[in-house]
């Protein structure tokens, strides 16, 4: 396994300060890092689809709380290599043990991990939460998992169609898995869904982070055309995973009571439908929810507080 900071992709696609390690097979694992880089502290998150490991909206949050933040980016998205075909999803987290071991914080018994995701990125966040010890040995070390707008295992929650629409039952239910075409073929009609940005929130998320909406924008598209440079099997892979065996059923994971899951609902979300956020709440342990007005991207415009405010209270729970 090495570590570098260079990448065959042009400078205009390329995320800020991205670094790449070389995992044990051959893969190329991509990633950014942000905040305070010695602490033991540590938040790991999970873009969702057309997206990439992108920590440079978060440049002060971070530092100010004494944490270290890793935004990888998923496989075959970006400049990741897609997952082998051969290999279960729920061996993923074996990736972000190469990533933490190349960080030089894997051995520590004082170190502090949450996951978290949003959209998609809830997924992988969930299989690294509930990932054997002989995957992750890290996972004795992590102490809660942040959803915002997340998806329920299918394999284990049967009723996960209840309240989703055709479009999303044809991209991401059975349909997409016997017929390929189908996904594909939604794939230029998603696109579509994440410019439907209300004005009023971004106004606002302009205010708090002093960047322009004209910023965020080009971050976003900056970001999109990169998740889709070098290959569509991310995208073209999401119905399989969340078919897949997470390696866990939630219900069935331990309960501890300094072990705890945030669960973030929107309240309009057509696509990561409150159902699925019922369905989690109600089954892993140690699991709150809290709804916000607004469709599949409101939690983006309250993701600094969300996350600031939880792990702030989880450290003085962690303390007590």
């Amino acid at each position: 396994m090495s570590q570098s900071v260079a990448s065959s992709i042009s400078n205009e696609l390329q995320v800020p300060n991205e670094k790449y390690i070389t995992l044990s097979d051959g893969r190329q694992l991509a990633y950014t890092e942000q905040g305070d880089i010695n602490s033991n502290k540590i938040i790991i998150f999970f873009h969702g689809v057309f997206g990439v490991g992108d920590s440079s909206l978060d440049t002060k949050l971070y530092q100010e709380i004494g944490y270290h933040s890793i935004a990888p980016t998923l496989p075959g998205w970006g400049n990741s290599s897609p997952w082998p075909e051969n290999q279960p999803i729920l061996n993923y987290p074996n990736d972000i043990h190469q990533l933490l071991l190349s960080m030089k914080k894997n051995d520590n018994e004082n170190l502090q991990i949450t996951v978290g995701g949003g959209s998609y990125g809830t997924v992988f966040a969930q299989i690294c939460f509930g990932a054997s010890p002989h995957i992750m040995p890290e996972v004795v070390n992590i102490k809660s998992l942040i959803l915002l707008s997340s998806f329920s295992p299918f394999k284990y929650h049967k009723e996960y169609t209840t309240e989703m629409s055709w479009f999303n039952y044809f991209a991401n239910g059975m349909p997409a898995i016997y017929f390929p075409f189908i996904r594909r073929l939604m794939g230029s009609f998603m696109l579509k869904k994440v410019r439907n940005i209300d004005e009023a929130k971004l106004h606002k998320w302009e205010q708090e982070r002093n960047h322009s909406s004209g910023w965020i924008l080009e971050t976003m598209a900056r970001n999109m055309c990169l998740s889709i440079s070098k290959t569509m099997d991310g995208f073209n892979t999401v119905a399989y995973i969340l078919h897949s065996d997470w390696g866990f059923d939630p219900k069935n994971l331990p309960s501890s009571p300094k072990r705890k899951v945030l669960i973030i609902a929107a309240k309009e979300d057509k696509i990561a439908h409150m159902e699925m956020s019922t369905y989690l709440v109600e089954n892993y342990p140690n699991a709150e929810l809290q709804t916000l007005d607004g469709g599949h991207l409101a939690s983006f415009f309250e993701i600094n507080r969300i996350i600031k405010n939880w792990l702030i209270n989880l450290d003085k729970g962690l303390d007590e």
